[in-house]
């Protein structure tokens, strides 16, 4: 099987890598604009890190047409407004999307989107769901989606001191909804639950919480 990570050498595709790469039958190939450190390269020396560029076809079409998979980890938590949203989640992959529906009719999408957007974050929001809809309009059933909230590790402190935070107000009954619908996730667990679905298993990350 063969998965391409777009945003491979990220934070949250790091950790997919460090589960998926001790399975001989998964040939992995991320793709980021730096292509990955050195680091990365003598930790993972089995995955393929290609450098490349969404705005130039010939640098990741050839490695697309043929895969199982595509993961998108593109995007940003942060950003000024809709439009620097737009620019950074949306936009670099519109050109994949298009060129899957028509060029690589037997490649599946699976979009990080996200379960909940709080207050002062509907422009976040806002652009992940357009996203999905381009996804189901030209992929149909081949687009996969799953629905996390804050992807937490140590690796990141003031995420992972956010996370702790509200793992301990969600014991606070008031406030359990709250936390549930911001659904903060491990990064090893989230990778687990990338890999079950890969593998054609069932997650509860294909569900938005009500």
């Amino acid at each position: 099987m063969k998965i391409v990570l777009l945003g491979g050498s990220g934070y949250v595709g790091k950790g997919i890598i460090q589960e998926l790469s001790s399975y001989d039958d998964m040939e992995l190939v991320s793709m980021s604009r730096h292509g990955g450190t050195e680091e990365d390269k003598k930790r993972w020396p089995k995955v393929s890190w290609r450098s490349i560029d969404l705005a130039r076809p010939e640098t990741w079409q050839e490695e697309v047409a043929d895969a199982d998979w595509v993961v998108d980890l593109i995007g940003v938590l942060f950003a000024k407004n809709y439009n620097e949203y737009y620019k950074k989640t949306v936009e670099p992959v519109m050109s994949v999307i298009k060129f899957i529906g028509e060029k690589a009719k037997d490649t599946k999408f699976l979009f990080v989107s996200a379960n909940y957007a709080p207050l002062g974050m509907g422009a976040y929001m806002k652009a992940k769901l357009v996203l999905e809809d381009e996804l189901k309009k030209r992929l149909g059933t081949r687009a996969v989606f799953v629905y996390p909230g804050l992807i937490y590790h140590k690796e990141r402190h003031f995420v992972y001191t956010i996370a702790m935070a509200l793992n301990n107000l969600a014991k606070i009954k008031p406030l359990t909804r709250l936390v549930e619908r911001l659904r903060p996730i491990a990064r090893a667990k989230f990778a687990v639950e990338i890999r079950n679905i890969l593998l054609s298993n069932n997650s509860y990350l294909m569900h938005r919480t009500a």
